[in-house]
């Protein structure tokens, strides 16, 4: 008998949850220690971030930019997205304000998920140029207290509506995951932008995974 068709990053999330769920699924280094969180730890978090972003109305065919270190919640703010039907749009950390003014106008993004303060003035110092950027949500408040934009909105705060959400709607999560498809776009990826304007790739969920699966089938890791 065939197993769950695991065609997206969301399903993919749930399905590793359930099956190795106190298991470790990441590691961040933590002021000289590594940390470690278990895939239960991935998915709730995920889960919350998603549903927090369904609470701020995201939905199908919107952009999420995401734009800070690899971090854990950097994979969890995409895989959430994705849940919410959004599409990703990653950027780099040291992109100048031009690029990242561009990136996002380009890609109409509604909601950007920033590491921190230097990532949140880009942001601000941009905005008129993004008139679709509505929100902008920051993980490290340090700095923050300084601004005073009706957009800004702290990670902890947007987790702690998803988990509100959440018990409102126990199945919700669960029903937008299910109705995620591997065929539909995920992810927009930049081109390097070394001869001309970066141009945005479009991505499907189920083609990054199949992707990763030939690869480590020809190279188990």
């Amino acid at each position: 008998m065939s197993g769950p068709i695991l065609d997206t990053l969301p399903k993919l999330l749930a399905h590793n949850a359930a099956r190795h769920g106190g298991e470790i699924a990441l590691r961040e280094k933590q002021f000289g220690i590594w940390r470690s969180t278990s895939w239960s730890q991935y998915h709730e978090r995920t889960r919350a971030i998603a549903l927090g972003l369904r609470a701020l109305g995201i939905g199908a065919g919107d952009v999420v930019g995401l734009i800070g270190d690899n971090r854990p919640d950097w994979v969890m703010g995409e895989i959430a997205a994705h849940a919410a039907g959004a599409r990703s749009l990653g950027i780099y950390r040291d992109a100048l304000d031009d690029e990242v003014a561009y990136l996002l106008e380009f890609a109409g993004a509604k909601l950007v998920l920033a590491e921190d303060e230097e990532q949140v003035d880009k942001l601000l110092n941009i905005s008129d140029r993004v008139p679709t950027l509505r929100h902008i949500v920051y993980a490290d408040p340090r700095g923050m207290r300084k601004h005073d934009d009706p957009r800004l909105l702290p990670l902890d705060t947007l987790v702690k509506q998803g988990l509100e959400l959440g018990l409102a709607q126990p199945r919700l999560y669960e029903q937008m995951v299910a109705a995620t498809r591997g065929e539909d776009v995920a992810i927009l990826c930049t081109t390097s932008g070394t001869t001309a304007r970066p141009k945005l790739a479009m991505l499907t969920g189920g083609a990054l995974i199949r992707h990763c699966r030939s690869y480590l089938a020809a190279d188990p890791k």
